[in-house]
């Protein structure tokens, strides 16, 4: 008996086929390779800010050490004066002269060396600057009232700031200014000198500068008006005075003992004000110091990572054999990072 066997139908057979199948997996592996290396280039710029970060973290530490060293060393100098003033306040002169006028010298020393001794962080109020650089303020003689300044209306008034002989800046005032808007004119006219307008606690009008820019500034602004606020014949001379919570100068008039009693009062007000920023310092530094180690060992994880990655990147494209392998596992285990990063720095 015959038996008919039906064979299957297959279609015709495409020899272009295998061809586009190996450039499907070539092109899967390039994606593959393509995706590695954005990967790894993520992770070095994810690497490279943190490290930047890291950096800017660092000098901000070291700005506030500074800062904080500073404030220790004008602590106990104000300390001791405080104890000294304290002793000579029922008297009605100061027994103690020589000792007094050495702490004095000393402590005033101390003051007007505040700007290096601080890393430039701190200002004359004690305020901390880390950002920016810090800023004397100052006020100048007839421009002290926004008030006056509203009521007096329409004036040109033509600044000379500095030894330079650079071009006098001009502010514009104008009639029913508002405060907001007087402030605007003086922050406009005198940005190319450096200077700031801003109003104090009690509404007066106060100016400031760079602490760089300012032994220079302070002996050289002079302005000139149109006959209502300054003369308008010639250039007025103003004085700045600059706005410390302890003046340098105070300390020389002590002979009363009103004066003793001011002064004791500046010393105790200064040094509540030293203690509370110096206790937002060290929590301040706490909480960097906390972070730079977090962050110090997640570098160190994602490190390993990257490296481990590399490795077994290289161990797909070479030639799979025991030699290979056993070599590379044994240099991974005897090679330190620190060689790493010497041989491909």
């Amino acid at each position: 008996m015959r038996v008919d066997k039906h064979l299957p139908v297959v279609s015709g057979i495409d020899r272009q086929a295998p061809r586009r199948s190996q450039a499907a997996v070539a092109d899967v592996n390039q994606q593959s390779w393509v995706d590695q290396g954005a990967a790894a280039n993520a992770s070095k710029a994810q690497v490279r800010k943190s490290a930047g970060f890291s950096l800017q973290l660092n000098q901000q530490l070291t700005t506030m050490q500074s800062a904080d060293s500073y404030l220790g060393q004008l602590a106990g100098g104000l300390g001791q004066l405080k104890l000294s003033l304290s002793r000579e306040l029922g008297n009605a002169r100061i027994h103690d002269r020589e000792g007094v006028t050495a702490q004095l010298a000393g402590l005033k020393t101390l003051l007007e060396q505040r700007s290096a001794r601080s890393g430039g962080s701190l200002d004359g109020q004690l305020n901390l600057h880390l950002n920016e650089p810090a800023r004397a303020r100052f006020s100048l003689t007839g421009l002290e009232s926004v008030q006056a300044l509203q009521q007096a209306g329409r004036e040109s008034l033509l600044f000379s700031v500095g030894r330079t002989n650079q071009e006098p800046v001009a502010v514009v005032l104008d009639d029913d200014l508002s405060e907001e808007q007087v402030l605007r004119r003086f922050n406009v006219g005198l940005a190319p000198a450096g200077i700031r307008s801003e109003l104090n606690a009690d509404g007066s009008l106060m100016f400031s500068a760079r602490e760089s820019d300012w032994q220079q500034l302070r002996e050289h602004i002079k302005v000139k008006g149109e006959g209502k606020l300054f003369a308008a014949q010639r250039f007025t001379e103003l004085t700045p005075r600059e706005s410390q919570i302890l003046q340098p100068q105070t300390l020389d008039q002590l002979d009363d003992p009103r004066e003793v009693r001011r002064v004791l009062d500046t010393v105790v007000k200064t040094l509540d004000r030293i203690d509370e920023l110096r206790e937002q310092l060290g929590l301040r530094q706490d909480e960097i110091r906390s972070f730079l180690a977090r962050q110090l060992g997640e570098d160190e994880q994602r490190w390993a990572s990257d490296y481990v990655t590399a490795v077994f990147a290289l161990m797909r494209k070479s030639t799979s054999s025991y030699a290979s392998v056993s070599g590379t596992l044994v240099a991974q285990a005897t090679i330190s990072r620190f060689t790493v990063i010497s041989l491909l720095s």
